[in-house]
Order: structure tokens, then sequence, then C-alpha cells
């Protein structure tokens, strides 16, 4: 499965490994995916300007080949930009709903989830006492058109992966309840393998750290970069490495990704999955179930369903929080308990995930047209529960 050449950074022309080819290859404009067949509407350069393409020739390659049936293709979706990523106006009620969560007549926002606001070093977040986020790289090998990070992804706007590591490795070293240190992007798996092992090694020789988390869903979208190379850097480490994916479709489980997933587990490197709820993507129990089931049966633990954040662009992706309960709620009786993932909201300004499945959140308000649902919620978070504050979310949906 494994023939590439390795060469180092600094050789003025790199042999290029398999991966690295087919990231080169990648569709990264309107004109490539039409000369390429897809079905691509016109006048999307508004949408793209805001937010970049990028598509490697393996995940564009499980997109429906039917014309007629592309734009109902859950690949298609999540890849191909798409008009309904222009935020929508909303009424005056909904507008009233936002205000009073979020301060703002409008509900979404560039930093959805409070990276920057959490910044305590260059690329470096720090939001739950024992563990931080450590911000690699902008680039991943797809540009998923849902992206909760899909602001700080666009290539005017590099905030939280401006400077090098030495403040952020200086912060962790200096604070020693951090235990786990993930590494998020774009994707982390974006940089060489050699500037990836130096960046381990850095954080393997700050005693106080055990874990080092790996988010990256190269394995659904760029499965050969899984190379021998990369396990043989990753395995047998003294702290311990988890690789956490993103498989969101039952269409993305490929013989493909599941030979490189596995080489994964089979070297010790344990895997676990996050999917994020997307309506008309898999927004239904039955294709909730054969996701988490078959990951299962992989080998990967599917550890999160995730609840959409509100990231500009990512409106028409949206469900709301009762039909995402009832969806998690019906799987109980399907799946086998492991394979059974915790349902979560990450509440806006970086203030954590809460549980979306059991008591600490009470529904306020509900209202709808025509076109809109919205509702708003109170949530006590694990950040807040000793203080006793609660905090507000308004969720807002197209019916």
């Amino acid at each position: 499965m494994f023939n590439e050449s390795q060469t180092p950074l600094n050789n003025p022309k790199p042999i290029l490994s398999a991966w690295q080819i087919e990231l080169r290859d990648s569709y990264t404009s309107l004109e490539e995916l039409e000369k390429a067949g897809f079905l691509v509407k016109k006048n999307l350069e508004n949408i793209v300007q805001k937010s970049q393409i990028r598509i490697t020739p393996y995940y564009a390659s499980l997109i429906e080949k039917n014309l007629e049936l592309q734009e109902n293709c859950p690949i298609y979706k999540q890849a191909i930009p798409d008009f309904s990523e222009e935020d929508p106006l909303l009424p005056e009620w909904a507008k009233e709903l936002s205000q009073r969560a979020f301060q703002n007549p409008t509900p979404w926002r560039a930093d959805a989830i409070g990276d920057l606001e959490r910044l305590k070093a260059p690329r470096l977040t720090h939001r739950y006492g024992n563990r931080a986020l450590l911000h690699v790289s902008p680039v991943c090998a797809m540009y998923c058109r849902f992206c909760f990070r899909k602001s700080h992804l666009n290539d005017q706007d590099r905030t939280l992966y401006s400077g090098d590591y030495s403040e952020a490795l200086e912060y962790i070293s200096q604070t020693p309840e951090i235990t786990e240190v993930i590494l998020t992007g774009g994707d982390p798996l974006s940089l060489h393998d050699l500037a990836l092992k130096k960046l381990i090694d850095k954080l393997e020789a700050i005693p106080h750290l055990k874990v080092c988390r790996i988010h990256t869903r190269m394995p659904v979208t760029l499965p050969s970069r899984i190379t021998e190379n990369l396990v043989s850097i990753l395995k047998n480490r003294k702290i311990s490495i988890f690789f956490v994916t993103h498989f969101n479709h039952p269409k993305e489980l490929t013989n493909v990704s599941k030979n490189h997933t596995q080489v994964l587990i089979q070297n010790g490197i344990p895997v676990l999955n996050q999917t994020v709820l997307l309506k008309g993507i898999n927004d239904e129990s039955k294709t909730l179930a054969c996701l988490f089931n078959e990951l299962y049966t992989w080998g990967v633990i599917p550890y999160y369903l995730h609840h959409a954040d509100w990231t500009p662009g990512t409106f028409n992706f949206r469900t709301s929080i009762e039909r995402g309960i009832e969806l998690a709620n019906s799987l109980k009786g399907k799946l086998s308990g492991p394979a059974c993932p915790d349902y979560v909201l990450d509440l806006p300004g970086g203030m954590g995930k809460v549980s979306l499945q059991n008591a600490q959140h009470k529904l306020l308000e509900k209202k709808e047209d025509q076109n809109l649902g919205a509702a708003l919620w109170e949530f006590q978070t694990p950040q807040t529960k000793l203080m006793s504050e609660k905090v507000l979310y308004t969720e807002i949906w197209k019916k």
C-alpha cells in the first residue's frame, strides 16, 4: 500500500509523495470544477471569494455522476459552493431572539466558538483547564462548505495561524494543568512529515503533557496521507497519540478510507470520529445509524455528534436542536453503547461544549413563520456551573 519517497523539506527539488501530488492536483476553482463535469451554478464568484475551494480528486470521485442527481448528493453538498452560503435576511422576530442571546441581531459570527477570544499565545487556544488547542495550519485537503472555521481559513484571515510555536510551547510548559494538546487547523496533516515530527517531539519533551490528539479529516478526504512514514512517526511514543477524524455520511466509508484508517489502529493509534449534524445530508436516523455502526465495526469510536456552529455562510446546513435530540435519542435502540456519540453544542464566546442529551438545558421560547423556525435556550455549562450562571443560546433554522 505504501510506496512513497521521503525527502528533506529543504531539498530544492523534492520528490513529491502520492498524497502531495493529489493535494497539488486538487480542484481549486469554479472553472476547474466546471471543466471536470461537475454541476456548478453560475455567478458564484462572490461565494468563493469569501470561502476558497479545494476538493481532492479522491473526494470528488465520490460525487454522484448523474448531473440530474448531483445537487442532492451528500458528497456534492459538502464540497461544492452554492448560493445558500449567503447569510439570509432574518425577520425582526428572529433578530430579537438573536439579540437576547448574543447581543447581536444576527447570530453568525466569524469566531464561532471563541477560538480567538480564548487565545492565550499565538496559535494557542486554552478553553478547558487540562487541554489546549494548537492551531497548526490553515490548509485543508478539502474546504468543507459547512466548516466551523470557514472564516478563519479564508486567505485574508490568518489570525489563528500567525507566528511560530515558540510562545505557545512556552505557555504550555509554564501551565502544568495542561496535560493534553489538540493539534487542529485547517488540518494538522497538511504539514510535511518532518515538520509534524519536530512539533510532536517538542510537545513530548514537556514533562506534564500526556496526550496529543490530532484532529484531521484527511482519512475522509485524502486517505493517501496516512502513509507508512507518518505512522512510524506517531507510534510507540511516550506521549499518547489519538486521531480524531470526521466522517459525516456513509458514502464516505469507502474501502480506501477503511484500509488507511485501520493502518493507524493496527499500529496502536486509537481513532475516534466526530460528525456534524447537517440538514439534507445526514439528518435522518437511518443514515446516522449506518454511519456510526460501520465506523464502530472498523474500530473507530464515534464520540461526538456536533450541532452546527454559528459560522457565517453555513445557515443552510442547520437543523433545530429539538430535531437533533430526537435523532440522537433514536440511535440508542439501534446501536451498541460505544457506537452512540454524545450530541453536543459548542457555545459561542468560548464557553465550551454542552451535552444536548442531559438536563442542563431548558427551552424558553419558540417561534416560527412559514420559512423559519427559532428557539431560545438556556444552558448551564461546565465553565459556569460553580458560578451558577446561565447561558442563553438562540437557534434559527430553515423549515
